[in-house]
């Protein structure tokens, strides 16, 4: 017979909580047989227990959620700290030698027959200055230079700023 998923998933849950489930059951029985005193004491007494049993029991889930949370990561820590210890002492016992290390941390630059045309690493060459043009603004007067930049739609304030920079 098989069983249902569903009843799978309460079964492996009740399997990971049975020790405070029991505890909760415990704590039931008890306040069922306080009801058995008199009822000025024994109602109140049964239901601080049943109180005390159901936070007790949402507490635990709500911690046993944040416990296995900083579990899981205590265990990529230490995994993560076994890999670097691997790794020195590899480096140590002198399997690989520092400078191979060294070269291996290096980018390998590739030859400018490697490069394709869609390379995102790919520099473009700038475009060389013709001599006209430089000549051009070497004749310029400094005034006119900064006419052309000063834009008269700006504030005065502004203006006031620049000329003192």
């Amino acid at each position: 017979m098989r069983i249902p998923r569903r009843v799978n998933t309460v079964l492996d849950w009740m399997e990971k909580h049975f020790v405070a489930l029991a505890v909760v059951v415990a704590l039931v029985v008890v306040a069922l047989a306080a009801t058995l005193a008199p009822p000025l004491v024994g109602l109140p007494v049964a239901g601080f227990i049943v109180g005390l049993a159901a936070g007790g029991f949402l507490v635990h889930v709500r911690m046993s959620k944040r416990v296995a949370r900083a579990r899981a990561e205590i265990d990529d820590l230490l995994r993560e700290n076994g890999a670097l210890r691997h790794r020195n002492t590899v480096l140590a016992s002198g399997v690989i030698t520092r400078e191979a290390q060294e070269t291996q941390a290096f980018v390998a630059i590739p030859d400018d027959e490697e490069i394709l045309d869609g390379d995102p690493q790919r520099t473009a060459a700038l475009p060389e200055l013709i001599d006209d043009l430089m000549d051009e603004d070497e004749a310029k007067p400094a005034d006119e230079t900064f006419d052309e930049t000063f834009d008269e739609d700006e504030d005065e304030d502004t203006a006031k700023n620049r000329r003192r920079a």
